[in-house]
């Protein structure tokens, strides 16, 4: 099998064989690394090894980058381990990144402790990956990441929250809806967006004592709700309206409520005695 390799003044075609060579003792780090990105690209499993060792032992990060990146294409388990140990050894931060969305992509219990550790990472774009890989790999990581809900560090404290929202497992309610105590503004405002994603009815009375609170964050409420608007509740419905009608004049906050309160109406008109089904705005 060929492929063709582009360059500015002329485009090559390389054997599965020839790109190995390549990445294994060309002196150029332009070359290694294209070699790297073109093997993850043709799916051959023959790659993992050779690209293995050059994202252990390969001094140059842009080469290590696309050697890991390819073998998160590539899917073979074999690369876990080092992949592991890429995202937490590199000093490389772009290949902490791409080990980290490697491991998302392979997926496993064996990645999930490793990904929830580089929540804690020094720099927020690994942070961030790591948490869209665990998001990534699902349910397996909802009781380390509620566990991450504990931790110290701000930061750590809301990826796990954004996580677990859009994993949806509905386990993690409980621990959310603990987070709208956070003294945070932000992890509060992640809480009350996952609550409304985890869908459980349970957490309608915690979002509405959120969203009357005079002194909570106008993000915060209006979040909440947003949240009561997707959980649908029709005890949301009286707060919502006492909310809209106490207002001299709608703001965002408002604003959302009465969109809510419209949504919650049209989900539940036939059940509630002598209404009708609103026109939605």
């Amino acid at each position: 099998m060929t492929i063709s390799v582009t360059g500015k003044k002329k485009q090559v075609k390389k054997s599965f064989e020839e790109l190995l060579a390549d990445l294994r003792v060309s002196n150029s780090e332009k070359v290694r690394y294209n070699a790297a990105r073109v093997l993850g690209e043709m799916g051959d499993s023959k790659a993992v090894e050779p690209l293995i060792d050059v994202l252990k032992n390969d001094k140059n990060g842009s080469v290590r980058l696309y050697a890991a990146r390819a073998l998160g294409e590539l899917g073979d388990c074999a690369a876990t381990v080092h992949l592991i140990e890429s995202l937490r050894e590199d000093r490389n931060v772009d290949v902490r990144v791409r080990a980290a969305r490697a491991l998302g992509r392979l997926g496993g219990a064996i990645v999930v402790e490793p990904l929830v550790e580089a929540l804690n990472d020094e720099n927020p774009q690994v942070c961030i990956t790591a948490t869209d890989a665990l998001i990534e790999i699902g349910d397996v990581a909802t009781d380390a990441l509620m566990e991450s809900l504990d931790h110290t560090k701000v930061n750590v404290r809301c990826d796990a929250t954004r996580a677990l929202g859009e994993i949806g497992n509905k386990k993690a309610v409980d621990k959310v809806i603990n987070m709208l105590g956070d003294e945070w503004v932000n992890v509060r405002i992640y809480a009350v967006t996952s609550l409304g994603k985890l869908g459980e009815q349970k957490a309608v009375p915690s979002l509405i004592e959120v969203m009357q609170k005079r002194d909570e964050n106008e993000l915060v409420r209006a979040g909440a709700a947003a949240a009561l608007g997707v959980l649908r509740d029709q005890r949301a419905l009286m707060p919502l309206r006492e909310l809209i009608m106490e207002a001299e004049e709608l703001g965002e906050l408002e604003d959302t409520a009465l969109k809510s309160f419209k949504k919650i109406m049209a989900a539940n008109w036939q059940s509630i005695p002598g209404g009708k089904k609103p026109a939605m705005a």
